[in-house]
């Protein structure tokens, strides 16, 4: 049974109690942390100015995915789930949408991201309709989910017939293990490296999909397509 300890989410849980990622009540403490806004972490402000080596990673995941948006998007309707304090929807067309549960980047989001509609809300639970969108982000927020298929499934019901979806998440690796060091590290109550076998498997409700390594070595790019 996989456990992380309350304490690593003290601030609004003194608690040293270990507890199942797993349970509904993790699930409910870990989106706690951030619709409480005690994650206080801005990336797009990390990308812009040196503030540590993290600073070349945003960096790098901005640049590549502004690379992969040109070569894969549908165009049309575009969708940022999850999308912090506006990093990539900034790049995004007018118009198009960024969603995320911390109120403190929608603040964020709207001053770097101003030509896009910023809306606080759950992926796991998104106000729009279905098959909504042509071509869905969705970069460095699973890894923070212990139940991603429930966010997948939400975003593909709101991704068009035919439409794709774009995305990163944390790739398995030693390096990880050097984030203490990072003069911004947010301590969120979890945080998951992939395996690239891992990342297919909860990919697996979409089709032609696509999985490789990028930045570093530290990161899994995901392509996949909604076809049924």
């Amino acid at each position: 049974m996989e456990t992380r300890p309350l304490n690593k989410i003290k601030k609004f849980n003194q608690s040293s109690e270990e507890i199942d990622v797993n349970s509904e009540e993790f699930s409910i403490l870990n989106k706690k942390y951030y619709k409480d806004g005690i994650e206080d972490y801005d990336w797009t402000k990390t990308a812009d100015s040196f503030r540590g080596l993290e600073t070349f990673f945003h960096r790098k995941r901005e640049k590549l995915l502004k690379t992969l948006i040109k070569k894969y998007s549908e165009g049309g309707k575009y969708l940022d789930a999850g999308c912090g304090s506006g990093l990539i929807t900034r790049h995004l067309a007018k118009g198009s949408i960024g969603i995320d549960i911390n109120p403190k980047n929608i603040k964020r989001a709207k001053k770097y991201a101003p030509l896009a509609e910023i809306i606080e809300g759950d992926v796991e639970n998104m106000p729009f309709s279905d098959n909504n969108f042509s071509t869905i982000i969705c970069s460095e927020v699973l890894e923070h989910m212990p139940n991603p298929q429930k966010a997948i499934l939400e975003i593909k019901r709101v991704l068009n017939q035919n439409g794709v979806l774009i995305g990163t998440v944390p790739k398995k690796s030693f390096l990880w293990k050097l984030r203490f060091l990072s003069s911004t590290h947010p301590g969120e109550p979890y945080h998951k490296e992939y395996t690239k076998k891992e990342l297919t498997d909860v990919l697996s409700n979409f089709d032609d999909i696509k999985v490789f390594s990028a930045g570093y070595f530290m990161t899994l790019v995901f392509i996949a397509r909604k076809k049924d």
